[in-house]
């Protein structure tokens, strides 16, 4: 291993010789580190070798002669060469004196493999060695990036990001503002990069210098990261300790600075709503009155009569980072991420370019059908009904390229009462209840695929599957059955309020 806290290029040896179930004998101790084993009865493996590797050998072609030998080890220990395994017989019953004596001089570890263990398990065995110690790191970087994540949330989150990082890392951590001062340390960092840093300081805080860099500090070795674009980013991290960053430190340090840029962006405000219409929405509480004849403005034409439903996710329901800019000022996150946005119809073409926009920007929108302000409501679940569909084709939707023939069939409270029938206990306004509709909804316009209705719905698919299960025993249907899938989905599309 490279240390502690370093990335698993290999293990070390002494990891494998305790392996009680192999039965091997040190002959000449060390402890290196191995990368691979591999067994060979060439005269010279060498040229077949990367370096690091447990040779494993039966001494096949071992010179007889204690010159050949001593020219054989030094070979190997050039090659870089961690460690010889020799096998006893059917060539030698006990390791040659030779051979032991050469690399007890050139300090190259030897121990002898048994007649009753196969190379094939010793190779088995640093294997096994790799993959736990990959595991490990996996399980570290996991964890660094929850714990970071996890402290953006709170109060000072450059200062806890920062925190996490000194932990994650057993490292001290400081982020420097361009004219040298701190703004954050953590780990007991110095008190600063120290005035012989300022050049460096300069180089990575210019629009073309360099981004990162390394110097030693003391018995530490520091690394300098920029934070943000230069020259208006918040400065520098610097992280320092003893050992080098291996590559899950390096993983961990990326994150970093990635989170310590995000929160050190300036929070754009969100588009003001006019006080006059939010004042209507919540003391008439009527769609047609004021709060309609007010919504034209925001929504992008000061004429408009008839508006569309905009929703949209990110394409991978993960972050797709921002939106782009949408032609209305009536828009926000609900909050499960869902953008949602009322727009003034500006025609089908129009819209296509609005939904395109959001696909460059890394989401998957649909826009509705264009209604009078008192159908809002009820365009607002036909385009949550849209979206379920455009991510289940990986493409945005706009409500003329797949409009609703049964709209024209069930008036709005006809709908409601048809919808509440068929959904039974599902149609409760309780949080489990909106839990398991939001459930059957992905998981119907994934046509039932587990997987990706619990991507989804950022859950583990047995979690989607112990809801279905509930769903069916309440509903008393068989979910197996097309026609129950149908009905469903028609009373989930038109429920008030999903």
């Amino acid at each position: 291993m490279e240390g502690e806290h370093g990335e698993v290029r290999g293990v070390a040896l002494g990891a494998v010789l305790a392996r009680r179930d192999l039965e091997l004998r040190v002959l000449v101790p060390g402890d290196p580190e191995v990368s691979w084993a591999v067994s060979s009865e060439l005269a010279d493996p060498t040229p077949y070798l990367r370096g690091g590797e447990l040779l494993l050998t039966a001494g096949s072609s071992l010179p007889a002669d204690a010159a050949g030998t001593g020219a054989r080890v030094r070979a190997l220990a050039g090659a870089g060469v961690a460690a010889l395994g020799f096998g006893l017989t059917p060539v030698h019953d006990a390791v040659p004196a030779a051979l032991a004596e050469q690399c007890r001089l050139l300090g190259l570890p030897l121990f002898e493999v048994p007649r009753t263990t196969p190379f094939a398990a010793v190779v088995r065995a640093v294997a096994e060695a790799l993959e736990e110690g990959r595991s490990r790191d996996l399980r570290r970087l996991g964890e660094a990036h929850r714990d970071m994540a996890r402290a953006v949330s709170g109060p000072d989150p450059a200062g806890r990001v920062l925190r996490e990082l000194a932990a994650a890392l057993d490292a001290w951590a400081l982020l420097a503002r361009p004219d040298g001062t701190v703004a954050h340390a953590a780990g007991g960092a110095p008190a600063g990069p120290g005035p012989e840093a300022a050049e460096l300081l300069g180089r990575l805080t210019a629009p073309a210098g360099p981004r990162s860099a390394k110097t030693r500090l003391a018995d530490d070795e520091v690394f300098w990261h920029t934070v943000g674009a230069p020259p208006r980013g918040p400065g520098v991290l610097l992280v320092g300790r003893p050992a080098p960053l291996g590559a899950t430190d390096r993983a961990v340090l990326r994150t970093a600075t990635a989170l310590l840029d995000l929160v050190a962006r300036p929070v754009p405000a969100p588009p003001p709503v006019p006080g006059a219409l939010v004042a209507a929405l919540l003391l008439e509480g009527d769609p047609a009155g004021a709060a309609a004849r007010l919504l034209a403005g925001p929504a992008g034409d000061p004429a408009a009569t008839r508006f569309r439903v905009l929703r949209a996710v990110p394409a991978d329901r993960g972050d797709g980072g921002a939106p782009p800019p949408l032609p209305t000022a009536v828009a926000g996150l609900l909050p499960d991420g869902t953008l949602r946005a009322v727009l003034a119809d500006r025609g089908a073409d129009a819209h296509r370019a609005d939904l395109d926009g959001l696909a460059r920007h890394g989401w998957t929108g649909a826009v509705g059908d264009p209604v009078a302000p008192p159908g809002l409501p009820a365009a607002d679940r036909r385009a949550a009904a849209l979206l379920a569909r455009a991510r289940s084709a990986g493409a945005p939707l706009l409500w003329e390229e797949d409009g609703d023939p049964f709209a024209e069939l069930l008036d709005a409270g006809a709908a409601d009462a048809l919808a509440r029938r068929v959904l039974g206990p599902l149609a409760g306004d309780g949080a489990d209840a909106r839990e398991l509709r939001a459930t059957l909804r992905a998981w119907l316009a994934r046509h039932g695929g587990w997987d990706r209705a619990a991507a989804d719905l950022g859950v583990h698919r047995n979690s989607v599957r112990y809801r279905i299960g509930r769903i069916e025993r309440a509903l008393g249907a068989d979910l197996g059955d097309p026609e129950q899938r149908m009905r469903l989905w028609f009373a989930l599309t038109r429920l008030p309020g999903d």
